[in-house]
């Protein structure tokens, strides 16, 4: 228990529950009948981005706690850590979740990759899990045919097809990569060159740095300077995206920058200023979406927690919705058929607009939003809309090559490293 209340403060929920105003909801009241509903999340941890963990613990508990869920007692969150979510931990803690705990539910924040290999552990046990990430791997039909197995995400796979179509309709045919050996283990690199290829373009170069490579930003710029693409993708996170943003600005090579709603979070804007002025990135959510249900969820969070919600805020939040949509259509039956059926049904309002659950895969679907950093009124960086697409199916035959047995690649959920 010791340890349990550590993390949790490592995590940043030092704002326990009893605390917090709830998030003002119409969802219909749960019924538990008298019990006490037990979802176990299995949460991992983060170096790089020691925030996110935190945030999304702290959206996930806003978004279950309608109507006083939690208060109440109706509903019981039970956390583990599972360092990086490498498959051994992760079958570990999903063991002790089940057989100590009782556990009805599961969340984890998971690489889709590691369902693969603990799916069956949920479909023996009639336990069903949502798996909420990135959107960094492409579900394979193994883990699609799982009637315990969902997924919820940023789309990150699907929105990296999108910035491949986008880059070579907006800016030209000749497009170059600058990524790392910690962001090319995924299959979003790879849903890019899809969507590159698809609009009529090619990858005229890849530039990969590794570790410790002291010269990759000056090697890479004068490469860039001798032959310049029409447009550059970014793949990067962190520090590392920071520098090269920085960089390829104050350099004054003027070519059109594409990257990751993760290189352009508020909070890397502020610090980016100037050179991150007109980076378009593709997102699943923007914090200025004009709609009422993320006006009040922004609004909320910023009362509850003092800061505002990033993109691991409002998955943990819309996660939350989706849980206690379904719980409170269950009629006071927590089996495991019963809770999936009701998975499978769930059609909510969230801050990222009308989202319903694929009953074919088990995954949300999301509306991709595309982005262009502009300055404020006040001088800072900020996201500013400028088009909407749907997401690409998960059942494009496109992805085809991806749904194998030989897979490879990073198994640690993205960013979380």
């Amino acid at each position: 228990m010791n340890n349990r209340r550590n993390f949790l403060k490592i995590a940043g929920t030092g704002l326990t529950a009893s605390l917090l105003q709830p998030f003002q909801t119409n969802a219909t009241v749960l019924n538990t009948k008298g019990e006490k509903v037990k979802i176990g999340v299995l949460l991992p941890q983060s170096a790089e981005h020691p925030n996110y963990p935190g945030s999304f613990l702290n959206g996930l508990r806003s978004g279950i706690d309608q109507h006083s869920s939690i208060k109440k007692n109706k509903i019981e969150l039970i956390i583990e850590p599972v360092n990086f979510g490498t498959p051994y931990a992760v079958k570990e803690k999903t063991h002790k979740l089940i057989s100590e705990n009782n556990v009805d539910l599961v969340v984890g924040v998971l690489n889709s990759e590691v369902a693969s290999h603990v799916g069956s552990i949920f479909k023996n046990a009639r336990l069903p899990v949502i798996i909420a990430n990135t959107g960094e791997s492409y579900l394979i039909s193994d883990s699609k045919q799982n009637d315990f197995l969902f997924f919820n995400s940023l789309n990150l796979f699907q929105a990296a097809y999108h910035s491949g179509k986008y880059a070579v309709e907006k800016f030209g045919k000749n497009v170059a990569i600058i990524t790392s050996l910690y962001d090319g283990g995924y299959d979003a690199l790879f849903t890019f060159r899809q969507g590159v290829e698809t609009a009529g373009g090619t990858i005229s170069e890849t530039y990969l740095t590794g570790q410790n490579d002291p010269d990759f930003i000056i090697g890479t710029l004068d490469k860039l300077k001798q032959s310049p693409p029409d447009c550059i993708y970014l793949f990067m996170h962190g520090n590392e995206s920071d520098e090269m943003i920085r960089n390829l600005h104050f350099s004054k090579l003027n070519i059109p920058v594409v990257t990751t709603a993760f290189s352009t979070e508020e909070h890397r804007l502020v610090n980016l200023g100037e050179a991150a002025e007109n980076i378009i990135s593709i997102s699943s959510w923007n914090k200025n979406l004009n709609s009422k249900e993320n006006k009040v969820f922004v609004d909320q969070y910023l009362k509850n927690y003092r800061k505002n919600p990033d993109l691991f805020s409002v998955l943990g939040y819309e996660t939350g919705q989706i849980i206690y949509n379904s719980l409170s259509r269950c009629a006071g039956d927590f089996s495991g058929e019963r809770i999936s059926k009701s998975l499978k049904t769930c059609a909510i309002e969230s801050p990222r607009g009308k989202i319903r659950i694929n009953e074919k895969s088990g995954m949300v679907n999301n509306h991709l939003i595309v982005n262009q950093t502009t300055k404020s009124i006040f001088g800072i960086p900020e996201n500013r809309v400028i088009d909407t697409f749907n997401p690409v199916s998960e059942f494009d035959e496109q992805f085809a090559s991806l749904d194998n047995d030989l897979r490879s690649g990073w198994l640690n959920p993205y960013l979380f490293v």
